[in-house]
């Protein structure tokens, strides 16, 4: 699906994240625009713009009576503007004629049932409009309401329409897919486990509700977007034992006694940072993305320079506990692999 409008006015440039049925991948990653010089640029609206106003189509799903629809997009929204530590708000601006993948200055959801979408994969699909800086001046959601249908009920005719939309808002607030996530086979169907990121790349299917941020989502909100208390980071550098910078590492970091669970990908020169973190003390690994949970499962740099991507490393455990604390970063936490 193209949009329908590209605009290159100034050095604006209008970023599409999908949604598809796709293999199953294996920690929050923001979406990173690009890197030079060892700074990188992410995603991310201004403070200045929050609360962001979403516009949905009129009459939103036509497969949903009544204002169940409405509702389900109002819980959405509230639940990644309610994440501790995170300043990030969306808001519901109401219904009007809007159309997705349009440089018009509204942030829209458009609900589609055309033609054109009976050869799309796509459950839903984001349109960012970012500028150089890496900020998001305008997002859009469109619905594929004409290959898929939605309920809000969990029921097994079609998609739960919160657990979708939860998961495409949080691409439209800047976020990458995550590859905290597990699949599962019940009764020879495959199925996202339920412990699995809000972010993990593979769709709920029929039945499947997640209507709850993992604590890795969480995480990743607050990092972007953090209010500066509550919680800490992890921070260090992942190289070969020749000193070669490893690029796309993925760094999990997992404290025991509360069970959280976030991780993050390193940079092209092997630094990464795991934000957003509560408290606690938390045990450290380093493993390769490796197929299905590959460069190509995520965007940005991920996929422009997936060439230069390290997946032949050996996993490796660091050998002492990080120590979080609220407001600040643990930082040199490196680590040489094989």
């Amino acid at each position: 699906m193209k949009a329908r409008l590209l605009n290159n006015r100034l050095s604006l440039g209008l970023i599409l994240v999908l949604c598809v049925i796709a293999a199953p991948v294996s920690a929050y990653v923001p979406l990173t625009v690009s890197f030079s010089d060892g700074e990188a640029v992410i995603a991310h609206w201004r403070q200045s713009d929050f609360p962001v106003s979403v516009v949905a189509s009129e009459g939103l799903s036509p497969d949903i009576s009544g204002d169940a629809d409405v509702e389900a997009l109002r819980s959405a929204l509230n639940t990644w503007s309610s994440v501790d530590g995170s300043t990030a708000r969306l808001r519901y601006g109401g219904e009007g004629d809007v159309q997705a993948g349009v440089i018009d200055g509204i942030n829209a959801i458009e609900f589609s049932t055309s033609p054109d979408l009976d050869l799309s994969g796509a459950i839903m699909q984001s349109f960012l409009l970012i500028d150089d800086e890496g900020v998001i001046r305008e997002a859009d959601i469109l619905v594929n309401n004409r290959r898929y249908t939605f309920n809000t009920d969990g029921g097994n005719v079609g998609l739960d329409l919160e657990t979708a939309l939860l998961r495409e808002l949080g691409h439209l607030l800047g976020l990458d897919s995550s590859p905290i996530g597990e699949m599962t086979f019940t009764g020879g169907q495959q199925r996202v486990d339920d412990d699995s990121a809000v972010m993990f790349p593979v769709p709920r299917g029929p039945t499947q509700v997640a209507r709850s941020l993992s604590e890795d989502d969480m995480a990743a909100v607050a990092a972007i977007y953090s209010s500066g208390s509550g919680r800490g980071s992890i921070s260090g550098r992942i190289t070969t034992q020749s000193g070669v910078p490893v690029f796309g590492a993925h760094v999990v970091v997992f404290e025991p006694v509360d069970q959280v669970l976030v991780g993050a990908v390193t940079l092209p020169d092997g630094t990464y940072t795991v934000g957003g973190l509560p408290p606690g003390r938390y045990v450290m690994r380093v493993e390769p993305l490796k197929p299905p949970a590959d460069a190509s499962s995520l965007g940005g740099i991920f996929t422009t320079m997936s060439d230069l991507v390290n997946s032949s490393f050996r996993p490796a455990f660091l050998e002492r506990y990080v120590d979080v604390v609220a407001g600040t970063e643990a930082g040199g936490v490196n680590l040489e692999v094989q």
